[in-house]
């Protein structure tokens, strides 16, 4: 037995409120919206979302001697490399995806921020819902070269992976604190 409510399947406006009783629902199967009608002859809505069954994916900071982390101290503000980890990507690979990395504390320029190409390899996981399932994904590895301007700042930075379709996938931040001493610049 299903349970089928008033429905719109055509067009993607609202229905009218004289079309509803108080109380009454309809869903526009167009657009994903619900509508019903309130004791005072208003019509309220409520939006749809897309649901997504996938996991997001999971960003990690490489910092070469301080290995995985969210918070680097002794950042090189000459100019220094750290390595970004985003796992769980789809392994189709005719999908593509865009990384961004941005200052968002004004304590250094776009231009010295330079995002290398990213690697990818495919790996294997169990599915956690099904252990008789092996799930296939894809890790990209992003190398990314920046300096900082002001050195007695804290800068904080944010990391993003979107589609080619300007989807956005995930956001982490990454919190950096620069040497107050001379130090070596390091290159891609």
């Amino acid at each position: 037995m299903k349970l089928k409510l008033k429905r719109d399947e055509e067009s993607s406006s609202h229905p009218h409120p004289d079309q509803l009783d108080v109380g009454e629902l309809v869903m526009n199967s167009v657009t994903g919206r619900l509508y019903t009608k309130l004791v005072d002859g208003t019509l309220v809505e409520w939006m749809s979302q897309n649901v997504c069954f996938a996991v997001a994916p999971s960003v990690s900071f490489d910092h070469g001697v301080n290995g995985n982390v969210d918070n680097i101290s002794n950042f090189c503000c000459l100019g220094d490399i750290i390595t970004v980890s985003v796992k769980g990507l789809r392994p189709e690979t005719n999908i593509e995806y865009n990384f961004s990395f941005t200052e968002l504390t004004e304590n250094t320029v776009p231009a010295n921020i330079q995002v290398a190409e990213a690697k990818y390899d495919t790996y294997e996981e169990t599915d956690p819902n099904d252990s008789t399932v092996t799930l296939t994904y894809r890790e990209a590895t992003v190398p990314i070269n920046f300096s900082i301007d002001k050195t007695s700042n804290i800068s904080i930075f944010k990391f993003t992976v979107t589609t080619s379709t300007n989807q956005k996938l995930v956001e982490k931040l990454l919190t950096i604190k620069c040497y107050e001493y001379e130090c070596n610049a390091v290159s891609l």
